[in-house]
């Protein structure tokens, strides 16, 4: 089943940082739908962002950039520092890049900390509406793909 307009939706609010729309499309997905469609979408979006941020071509970030980025977004606000585990969330994005694993962590933590690393990935990116419609479409396609 692809992803639907809905879990799209309800991803633009996020990124888009419109936090009480989010809440509320989020009530409103179909719990099972979500389980694989969204948590697909967040995955694919998390992939692009990384990729976007962290690789430049051929040249990929070294440690320390993951390091300073997983810093700066536990300290954004006080939920943040909580919520981010910074080893959890420094071997995800180096895991994407080549460096690593995540195989020991279960589902729900790795998807904590991919909606919570991605809000800050696209926060730091600055798009405008364009720029976000282009980068959600994006990450439609790759989760579409992923979910065949």
């Amino acid at each position: 089943m692809p992803v639907s307009s809905d879990q799209v939706a309800t991803l633009r609010a996020q990124l888009s940082g419109q936090a009480d729309e989010h809440r509320r499309l989020l009530r409103q997905l179909d719990p099972e739908q979500a389980k694989q469609g969204y948590a697909a979408l967040v995955a694919a979006a998390f992939v692009v962002a990384v990729e976007r941020r962290f690789r430049q071509g051929e040249i990929i970030a070294d440690d320390s950039e993951v390091i300073e980025f997983v810093a700066s977004a536990r300290e954004r606000s006080d939920d943040s520092a909580e919520i981010i585990n910074p080893d959890v969330a420094e071997k995800m994005i180096l895991t994407l890049l080549g460096r690593g694993s995540i195989a020991t962590l279960d589902e729900n933590t790795k998807l904590e900390h991919q909606i919570i690393l991605l809000a800050a990935l696209i926060g730091q990116a600055q798009l405008d509406d364009p720029e976000l419609d282009a980068f959600i479409a994006e990450a439609r396609t790759l989760a579409d793909e992923i979910l065949q």
